[in-house]
């Protein structure tokens, strides 16, 4: 990789070829390590709430999960990110940064990472910063790198430039996701946002948009959110289910007004996460739907898993987010005849819990 230092074009085509086919990411950190005489190469993303992805190039196995293991997005922790808050600072932020940020530290977490894994030194620079998070780039050195030089450090700049300039290319591929996806849900007539690996809307279809216009939901700095807190922070954890790591399943969110009438049901999947991707690609998709009658829900019950008319309704109650003390006064029952009448429920449906079976309901909300 010699013979790459210094020439813009072959950097150039190294990085192009990193945002066109982003498993090849890995490959550009390394040379760039190479180039500089330095252990590693690192990019590394933080988002609104945390961390985002970390990738070094020849890694031991055993380092990222240590640094997850800390809270390493501190600037009380981590020195590399205290150092990049300093005032005053260069585009290239390095050791003598790192000198300073190290005596302003409240824990010594990181420092005992770093000892371990023998990454003390380097040097950083921000490949992105904006709403959605922020994106440096970073040469990690080991004892036997040594600091950097000013000419390794010159080095890394000029690399700097190609590597962001990749970051551009990639955040514009990654955002046409939004308009294909968006594209194809239009095509069904249904009020679909997606959103990125922040959780924020990157997207809607034209029925989203009519949607938000009526106030049931809303966008605040680019998240959904809805009128009612509660229903806002049902929200804001079932995007956080989708967009954990690994995904996990969310319970549908029934929007209701301020007399308990249901007005949407909210729910959220995740979309298979792409390895190399950054942020902004479409992680999730959320889907509103406003119900049909009662009447039309009960008979698709009773049609699919042969609920009797009592069960069929009493399900429709239960989704729609009544508590079990309503929908037993309502029918004129006691608690007692409810429970087990959501038992032959349970089992005809498959259903373990209530939440699934709100799911259910709510997936017959078509």
């Amino acid at each position: 990789m010699a013979s790459a230092v210094g020439n813009g074009e072959q950097w150039a085509d190294i990085f192009t070829a990193a945002a066109l086919e982003p498993h090849r990411w890995d490959e550009a950190l390394r040379a760039m390590a190479q180039a500089t005489g330095s252990q590693h190469g690192q990019m590394v993303g933080f988002g609104p709430t945390g961390a985002a992805f970390n990738w070094i190039s020849d890694v031991d196995s055993a380092l990222i999960p240590a640094s997850l293991s800390i809270d390493h997005g501190s600037p009380s922790v981590n020195y590399r990110v205290g150092a990049d808050l300093l005032p005053n600072q260069p585009a290239i932020v390095h050791e003598a940064h790192y000198d300073e940020a190290r005596q302003r530290l409240g824990e010594a977490d990181y420092l005992d990472l770093c000892a371990d894994f023998d990454i003390f030194d380097g040097c950083q620079t921000r490949m992105h910063v904006g709403p959605d998070g922020m994106i440096g780039l970073a040469l990690l050195r080991s004892a036997k790198d040594g600091r950097t030089t000013p000419e390794q450090r010159d080095l890394f700049g000029q690399i700097a430039g190609h590597a962001r300039a990749a970051v551009r290319l990639q955040q514009a591929i990654e955002r046409q996701g939004f308009a294909l996806l968006a594209g194809t849900f239009e095509a069904m007539d249904r009020a679909c946002w997606l959103v990125d690996a922040t959780g924020r809307v990157g997207g809607m279809t034209p029925a989203a948009e009519a949607l938000l216009s009526i106030g049931v939901l809303r966008l605040a700095e680019g998240y959904l959110t809805c009128d009612r807190a509660a229903d806002s922070r049902a929200l804001a954890r079932a995007v956080r289910a989708v967009l954990a790591a690994p995904a996990l399943a969310a319970d549908p969110v029934i929007v209701t007004d301020q007399d308990g009438h249901v007005r949407l049901s909210v729910e959220c999947y995740p979309l298979p996460a792409r390895p190399w991707a950054l942020p902004f690609a479409p992680r999730a998709i959320i889907v509103a739907r406003t119900g049909p009658p009662a009447d039309r829900q009960a008979q698709q019950l009773m049609r699919m898993f042969q609920l009797t008319p009592a069960e069929a309704d009493i399900a429709v109650r239960i989704a729609s987010g009544k508590s079990r003390q309503q929908v037993a006064a309502a029918r004129g029952v006691t608690p007692e005849t409810l429970k087990v009448q959501l038992r032959s429920i349970y089992d005809k449906t498959g259903c373990g819990r209530e939440a699934q079976l709100v799911r259910l309901v709510g997936l017959l909300m078509q």
